[in-house]
């Protein structure tokens, strides 16, 4: 677990996925990562001194199974309200498919939608509005960013200048770029 700031930790535990803890109105998870590493998220929650209690919601940034698969599994172990923006709860639910994109990125993750394995539908999942605040986090706005996919949404906290944006931009190497694989690329 690494310290962004007071409040706000970056957890390793998702690897190549980023997934955040925000401290506030009790605990908030930002992504869950694959369902295959929910035990090491889990473990590294409770290696950092928070107990599974606290956790009072999970905010996804995406219905991609690398950000969200692991969901599911967390819910067995913890109720908690699980936030998306409008566009991805068919897909989270199960009710819908994930949209495949246009052109090369639309094939090559047609091509690689297996690889974090089908996540299991999450019933229910709440609409987080750019309108409205998530309650208990009162501090950080939602935003819409479709991009990556037609309902990504970012977490904004302007008092502090921090934007968890799941995979709309990257930072590789010390520089910021937009992520390549896009479903609607501009």
């Amino acid at each position: 677990m690494q310290r962004i700031r007071e409040g706000l930790y970056l957890l390793e535990a998702g690897r190549a996925v980023n997934c955040y803890l925000i401290e506030g109105q009790g605990l908030t998870l930002v992504d869950t990562g694959p369902a295959s590493r929910v035990d090491a998220l889990i473990a590294e929650i409770l290696a950092g001194g928070f107990q599974l209690d606290d956790l009072q919601r999970v905010v996804l940034t995406h219905a991609h199974p690398d950000h969200a698969g692991g969901a599911a599994a967390l819910l067995r172990r913890k109720r908690v309200k699980v936030y998306a923006h409008p566009e991805e709860i068919p897909v989270l639910e199960g009710r819908s498919p994930m949209p495949r994109g246009r052109g090369v990125s639309g094939w090559l993750r047609a091509a690689t939608a297996g690889w974090g394995g089908k996540p299991e539908p999450l019933s229910p999942v709440v609409a987080a509005s750019p309108r409205e605040p998530i309650r208990g986090l009162a501090q950080w706005q939602v935003v819409h960013s479709p991009g990556h996919t037609p309902g990504s949404l970012a977490l904004f906290d302007p008092a502090n200048g921090v934007l968890l944006c799941g995979d709309a931009v990257s930072n590789r190497g010390g520089a910021l770029s937009l992520e390549g694989l896009t479903a609607d690329p501009v």
